[in-house]
């Protein structure tokens, strides 16, 4: 019986040595995965961004030898110094009024473009026959407009151009209307005109030229224009030739000897048409003196403005010796 008693004492020890040891297995393993979790190692990614400069753009020698050409010089066609620049257009034209002179300024020239439209106020398609020439003295190019073109919605305008001064619109004694360009006294240049289409537009184009030459210029008053004499006249006889703003009425023309005792030796009124736009004027004057003389010409409806004066000298009338053969 003690024998038996014995040996279950014995188990019950194992037993619970065996429990404590499983008991310590699982608080181990329980401690071990509560440790692994805190020292897993942590993964840290580190991105380094890397800026590239590239060297700046070197243009090619052909890209960089490119330049603006100026439109007024652009093109072959040919520039002419005086007389009878250029003569365009065609049979069909649909141009019948004048909208607009514009002046733009480029390096070395200067371009002035009219511009046309149709009886119904469209952009004209096309324009009959336009001459153009140029008087080198008084410095007027002058634009001669197709019968077909009677309206003109601007009469005057001044452009701010060392070659160009401004324009007028002139209804013609022939009945036409015409376009004086007047370039800038002493200036010397060279032009060029013609047409270009859709819209129709008529374009001249100036630049400088120091063999033409030099314009001794128009003379201009409040109300009326001198185109002729010129300075440099001689003869007994003169053509006194301009033109006068219109509804400013007669143009009193009147001829002073210039000395000590200054005398009028001519005097004239001229009745222009009459019109919105500058009007033309001519008369012809015969047996002019020898000496110095003034031409003075007024706008009767303007005595207070100022009036265009020449002044030319017909002091000496000898013909001049034939040149050498």
């Amino acid at each position: 019986m003690l024998v038996a008693h014995l040996s279950n004492l014995w188990l019950g020890k194992l037993l619970a040595m065996h429990r404590s040891l499983v008991l310590l297995l699982i608080l181990l393993s329980a401690a071990g995965c509560g440790l692994a979790e805190q020292v897993a190692p942590t993964t840290t990614v580190t991105t380094t961004t890397t800026t590239t400069t590239l060297p700046p753009t070197i243009p090619t020698t052909a890209e960089a030898s490119i330049t603006d050409e100026s439109p007024c010089l652009a093109g072959d066609r040919p520039f002419a110094r005086e007389g009878i620049i250029s003569a365009f257009g065609g049979a069909n034209g649909d141009a019948a009024q004048l909208s607009k002179l514009r002046w733009a300024s480029h390096p070395g020239c200067e371009r002035v473009v009219v511009e046309l439209l149709t009886a119904d106020g469209a952009p004209a398609g096309a324009i009959d026959p336009v001459g153009v020439d140029y008087n080198a003295q008084t410095g007027v190019i002058r634009v001669s407009l197709p019968e077909a073109i009677t309206r003109s919605a601007i009469a005057d305008t001044r452009f701010d151009g060392e070659l160009v001064s401004g324009a007028f619109v002139v209804a013609t004694q022939a009945g036409t209307l015409a376009v004086d360009l007047h370039v800038v006294p002493e200036s010397a240049l060279a032009l060029r005109a013609y047409e270009v289409d859709s819209p129709s537009r008529i374009v001249i184009d100036v630049r400088p030229d120091e063999v033409a030459t030099p314009v001794v210029g128009a003379a201009v008053g409040t109300s009326v224009v001198l185109l002729s004499p010129a300075p440099d006249s001689t003869e007994e006889t003169v053509q006194v030739r301009g033109y006068v703003r219109g509804e400013s009425g007669d143009v009193n023309v009147t001829i002073s000897r210039m000395s000590e005792d200054p005398a009028v030796v001519f005097e004239t009124t001229i009745t222009p048409l009459r019109g919105n736009l500058w009007q033309e004027f001519a008369t012809v004057v015969r047996g002019l003196p020898a000496g110095v003389l003034q031409f003075e010409a007024t706008a009767q409806r303007d005595r207070a403005g100022m009036p265009a004066r020449v002044t030319i000298d017909t002091t000496d009338r000898s013909i001049p010796e034939p040149p050498e053969a």
